[in-house]
Formats: structure tokens, sequence, C-alpha cells
């Protein structure tokens, strides 16, 4: 989580020795933290006496080995090389990634609005973004794009895609499309606009008086997005909320902050952080009555990819007794990472403090065993997160008690659907989304059809209406053969209710061309969300504290 931008002043090259003997000078500072200048003047010697040995191998790289190496390379390797040997979220970030994640963090960019993936050499549209110039003109799911201004597009990269369909505002592009069932190419000529990166994927009704809302990231627009999400659910009736940060990896502090504080009325804690140095010691964040939303019974769900900003909130949420957290422990990445700017537009995320909830546990877990077990899955999954032993223990604000761990512990432990290789590369390489169009054409379905009827019969276990059968298991492994995915059939059988569900989402995508359907599907059916939905009288048990303030 970046919290600020700090420029850093380069210089410019004069002499190869002397730009290098710079360069190297700068990336050590960079590393230890040492911009203050003067005020770490005392380590300045040793500073220098390193920068030395590093100043050394470089030179002698550069005068003795085989070919002629790229200086570039090498400094941002050493960079890289660096932060690694500090913890795992400081990191070295490219000017070319972060011209993408300013757009991310931005929350916009300029092109034709679609989300795609490559499917068999060819750009297939996943799902046109609601209200872009491609939606407009009724671009659908599953269109496959031939031609870019006459250009065949067989065989064109991702990088490439990026290229040629994003471009300024009001610049035109000439797309063709393949669509199922038309037996003529369809041309386009988009007029490229301002497209939305949005941070909430999705916000309905589950029920007359339950809302949903699933919150991906934490990025500049995510406050706003909120608070239009609120309202939309507040006009259709909502009594209660699930507010859901699963696999939800965080983002900006402000953002996380704005959002706690949506939650929890004026005056209270909402996070603290703790660094090394004394202008970084003890900086409480706290609640204002800025922007409070009604007190809704609420329920947040995170899970094991829910990390540093949805930590902020779930932790927020739960030492302050305004709702329930339910589902696994959250990753446990309590570390704020600062930006610094270089002079080339890259940038450098150094972790300077630490991350405290408001009673007073740290998020971040022990990273001492090395990056590779630190983000392995299996470490999470083998946690034992219900033994008190060597935990220390914290009150809530109504006396709850709550224990120090890797992350947050939920309150009540609610499993993800486990799912084997075999089905999470069907997913990785889309196909599913694929087969989905052979669902849609057996079933008979169109966007003629009634969406709410077909959300009925997904759900009710006794129609056999939509049942994914083995033929469809075999169909699926076939498929993946054609692209050399090798997927066991058991594998498959194993995963039949996992892959039910995706299929089922993937469907309602395509026929109706609306992501928000594929949300819908996917969250009905989900088996996190159905147990939150009977822990409703617990959370408002809960939250009893605020009735008495």
């Amino acid at each position: 989580m970046s919290e600020q931008n700090t420029p850093i002043e380069g210089k410019p090259k004069i002499s190869h020795q002397r730009w290098l003997f710079q360069l190297v000078i700068v990336i050590t500072v960079f590393t230890f933290g040492l911009w203050a200048g003067v005020k770490y003047s005392n380590a300045a010697g040793n500073i220098m006496a390193q920068a030395q040995k590093v100043l050394g191998v470089m030179s002698l790289i550069q005068s003795a080995y085989v070919t002629e190496p790229d200086l570039g390379k090498l400094t941002e390797g050493a960079i890289e090389g660096m932060l690694k040997r500090l913890d795992p979220h400081s990191v070295y970030i490219p000017a070319k990634e972060q011209s993408r994640i300013n757009e991310v963090d931005q929350g916009a960019f300029e092109g034709i609005g679609v989300s795609f993936i490559i499917e068999n050499e060819l750009i297939t549209v996943v799902a046109p973004i609601p209200g872009s110039p491609s939606d407009r003109l009724g671009i659908r799911s599953g269109d496959k794009i031939t031609e870019i201004d006459g250009i065949s597009a067989y065989g064109i990269s991702e990088e490439e895609v990026f290229g040629k369909l994003r471009g300024p505002k009001g610049s035109q592009v000439v797309v063709k499309i393949a669509r199922d069932n038309v037996p003529e190419l369809l041309e386009f000529t988009i007029t490229r606009d301002k497209i939305p990166i949005n941070s909430v994927l999705s916000h309905f009704m589950i029920d007359d008086s339950t809302g949903y809302i699933l919150l991906s990231q934490f990025m500049s627009t995510s406050t706003k997005e909120l608070l239009t999400a609120f309202s939309d659910l507040d006009k259709a009736g909502m009594k209660r909320l699930i507010f859901d940060l699963r696999n939800n990896q965080g983002g900006r502090l402000d953002e996380a902050v704005s959002i706690s504080d949506m939650f929890i009325p004026a005056g209270h804690p909402l996070v603290s952080r703790r660094g090394r140095d004394e202008n970084d010691r003890d900086s409480v964040y706290n609640s204002t009555d800025q922007g409070t939303v009604p007190m809704y019974d609420l329920i947040v769900l995170i899970n094991g990819g829910s990390a540093s900003a949805s930590e902020i909130v779930a932790g927020a949420v739960q030492d302050l007794d305004r709702g329930l957290v339910i589902g696994e422990n959250s990753f446990g990445k309590g570390l704020v990472q600062n930006q610094f700017a270089l002079k080339d537009g890259g940038m450098i995320r150094l972790s300077t403090s630490h991350w405290f909830t408001p009673a007073g546990r740290l998020i971040q877990r022990a990273y001492d065993k090395g990056r590779g077990e630190y983000y392995a899955v299996q470490y999470r999954d083998n946690e034992d997160t219900t033994s008190i032993a060597g935990r220390k223990a914290y009150k809530t604000l109504g006396g709850r008690t709550v224990y120090s761990s890797n992350g947050i512990t939920p309150d009540i432990k609610v499993t993800d659907d486990k799912i084997t290789g075999a089905t999470i590369r069907l997913m990785n390489q889309r196909i599913m989304f694929e087969y989905s169009r052979t669902l849609a054409n057996r079933w008979g379905l169109s966007d003629k059809s009634d969406y709410k009827a077909f959300l009925k019969a997904i759900t009710d276990t006794t129609n056999q209406a939509y049942r994914i059968t083995d033929d469809d298991l075999r169909n699926l492994v076939d498929l993946a053969s054609k692209k050399k995915i090798e997927v066991p059939l058991t594998a498959l059988q194993a995963d039949r209710k996992y892959i039910s569900e995706q299929l089922y989402a993937e469907t309602a995508q395509v026929v109706w061309n609306n992501r928000e359907y594929y949300y819908n599907a996917r969250t009905i059916l989900d088996p996190v969300v159905n147990s939150a939905l009977k822990q409703f009288a617990e959370a408002k048990k809960v939250a009893q504290v605020w009735n008495k303030r």
C-alpha cells in the first residue's frame, strides 16, 4: 500500500565512470533510506564503502564480461536485488510498469472499453465495460475481433492489443468482429473515450433487505464508487450488508481510512502506524463524521487473498464491534510502503512502518522463512488459527477478546471452496468462458430469456433444466486438450460443484452481455455468502455496543 509520492532528484550522465559511480551511490542511498542526508551522516562512511564494492563489480562487468552489458538492466537488477533483502513488499517498479499502475490507481484509461482474452489466436471480448464506446455500439461478450484498422488481428499479443485499441479520447479505430450465428463479419467504427476502471465490481440486493458489495481493490475512486453503491442499495431497501473483501489485495491508505470511516461513527481510532523514524511513530487515524453511512447490520468477508487495506477495514470493523468478520484468515500484510519517484518515471516502494488495528494488534505476519513460503497458498491453508497458545489477547470496544495473529482471524471461519489445480488451469485459460457459449445454445438461452427464471432454476437443486453432466466435464477436458492443457477428468469430477457454479455465471455473462449478471449468479451460489446470510443475528448482537453510545 502506498501513501505518498516523494520525488528524488538524479544527475545527468557525464563520463561513464563518473555516471556509474553516482548511479551506484544513488541506488545504495535509496535502499538504506538515506534521502534525509545529513540526519544519517554517521552512517555515511559505511554506505560509501558498500557503494564502492558495488561499483567495483559493475566496473568489472563493464570491462571484462564476454559481451557488452546493458548498464540499465544491471542497474535495475541491483535495485531489485537490494530491495529483496529487506522484506517481501519493498519493490522497484520500472517506469513502463508504473504507468500501467497509475492508470489503475487513477481509475481510468482512454480506449474502446472491453475486457478481453486471447482465445484461439484472436481477441475475444469477455465483456464490454458498461457505458463505454464498445458497450454503446452493441459489442457483445464472446465477440472475436478479427481485424483492427484493416490489419488482421490473428496471432496478436496482449501488449499489441493495448497498443492498437487504446488511444486518445476522440480518436477512432475500425474493427471487424466475428459473432456466433452471424454469417458475415461485423464492422464497427469506435470513437475512443475515457474508460473507468471500477473497484466496486458488483453491488446488488441478494434479497429484500440484504445488500451485497464486492470491492476488488482500494484506489483513488473507491470511496466515491462505494457511496454510489450505498445510494443504489438504500433506494432498494437495504437494511443489512455483506461487504466482500475476499481476494482484495489492498491499495491506497487514504481510501482504506475513508472506507473504514464510512462504517465507524466519529471519535474512534481506525488504524495506527508505527515506524522507526520518530516522525512516523504512533500516527493514529481516527474516524470522523464525514460520509458515515447508516448503521446497517454488517458482515465483512475475508480470505487468504485479503491483504493490506482490506485488513485495515476488517480489523477496524472487528476491533470496534461494528459487525462480524467471516471467512478465512487474511493474508497478514501490515507493512506500510511509501513511494519514492525516480527520475526516469520508475518508482521505489519502500516499507517504512507497520500497521496496527484499533485494539493494537500487529497486522503483519513474519517473513523470516523466505518469500516462497510467505506467499505460498498452502502455508495459509495449514496455519492453525484456532489455537491461542503464544498469542497475545486484546479487547474489542465491546469487551470481546481477540488475539494477535498473522493478519485478521475471522469471528466465524467459513472456508471457500477448495479446487484442484486442473480447475484452476481451466479458469486461467478461460476454458469455461469459451464452453459457456455451448451451454447457452444447448439450453436455448438468448438475451430475450428470463434472467430471474434462470437464477431461480440454478439455485433449485431439484430442477434438472440446467445441470452440468459428466458429458460436459468430458467436453471441458477435450476443449482443454485442444489447447494443449492437460486436465484429468477425475479432478474435474471432484470439483463438479465449483465448476457448475462457474459455468452458470459465465453463461449468464455470455447470454445477457452484462458483467453484473455474472456476479449475481456467482454470488447467490457462493457457500460463504450463504453461510454469512445465516449470521446476521450474531452481527446485530456484536454491534449492540453502539446502541449505548
